[in-house]
């Protein structure tokens, strides 16, 4: 072949391929987009993680402030305390099973979208993939609110990512991700704004069932723990019921403090999920909402690390 004729076709091609280059950085997530989607990713993360793992801490809590209470004070004559016997008094394994489903779901949402936009390999970007769609699968009230299109757009989606047009790719699934998921995520959230309520005396509004329930064991155990302490005559004794009066405080640290962080949490990533299904579509959308969520997050992280290390 002709030198001359080489050496054309390959600056047209040069030319072609900075062409497509400069097509297909257009429609790539810029650099601001990939920062929103991050942090977006990072606090649903951390709000999902930490908010299952202070369930589980919380049904523990509880089952050790019932023995506790059994052991210091022997069975109470309150009927309103239903069956003692019942160590774990409402966090049953069931309904904590439910609840800490829909906070891992809301986790694996965040690192699917973190694992786009932070150059993960393909094995691993495929694993959050699917452990979010398997996240969903497992909270049957998010099932409602999401159908097996959806899903299987979301799934498909992923397997696409990958080769020369890796960053178009990469927008496309996010977009897609966040589009098809809105609904459920929305619901997940709305799930666990219920559930941890902390309650507003003043609006008549008691809280969630994991605010009635932690109260309803803190109040006896500090009863009794107070009486245990009073008549108390040995160090023995009285240590006893200062590790009773330990549990309970830890206890009413979470209500008061924990539950409502993360009540807080899901409703500022309800808003912020919905300002990132702008957000993406369009690069001058405001990422307040999702600097918000941010905040909210670590608020609940230092809030949970101060009592950890109590």
């Amino acid at each position: 072949m002709d030198t001359h004729l080489i050496q054309v076709v390959l600056r047209r091609c040069r030319i072609i391929l900075v062409v497509l280059t400069g097509i297909l950085s257009g429609c790539a997530l810029t650099a601001a987009q990939k920062a929103a989607v991050s942090q977006f990713s990072d606090s649903a993360a951390a709000l999902g993680d930490i908010t299952s793992s202070e369930l589980i801490a919380m049904r523990d809590g509880t089952v050790k402030m019932t023995m506790e209470r059994l052991l210091l004070g022997g069975k109470s004559k309150d009927k309103e305390l239903g069956n003692q016997a019942t160590l774990d008094r409402g966090f049953e394994l069931k309904r904590v099973e439910a609840v800490s489903g829909a906070a891992r779901a809301l986790a694996a949402y965040g690192k699917s979208l973190g694992a786009l936009v932070n150059d993960t390999q393909s094995a691993d970007l495929k694993a959050a993939s699917n452990e979010f769609i398997a996240s969903l699968g497992r909270v049957p009230a998010a099932t409602e609110h999401i159908n097996d299109q959806q899903l299987g757009a979301i799934g498909t989606v992923i397997q696409d990512v990958g080769g020369f047009w890796i960053e178009w790719k990469r927008k496309q699934a996010v977009e897609t991700i966040v589009a098809k998921s809105q609904r459920a995520v929305e619901h997940l959230c709305d799930l666990l704004i219920r559930d941890f309520s902390p309650g507003n005396d003043k609006g008549g509004n008691k809280g969630g069932w994991i605010t009635l329930q932690l109260q309803v064991v803190e109040d006896p155990l500090t009863a009794v723990a107070t009486n245990s302490l009073y008549d108390g005559r040995t160090y023995n004794d009285r240590k006893v019921a200062l590790d009773a009066f330990l549990l309970a405080h830890n206890s009413r640290m979470r209500r008061e403090e924990v539950l409502k962080r993360i009540t807080s949490g899901a409703a500022a990533m309800k808003k912020a999920n919905n300002a990132l299904v702008q957000a993406v579509a369009d690069s001058t959308w405001s990422f307040q909402d999702i600097q918000d969520f941010a905040q909210q997050a670590r608020s609940l992280q230092a809030a949970v690390k101060t009592i950890i290390t109590e």
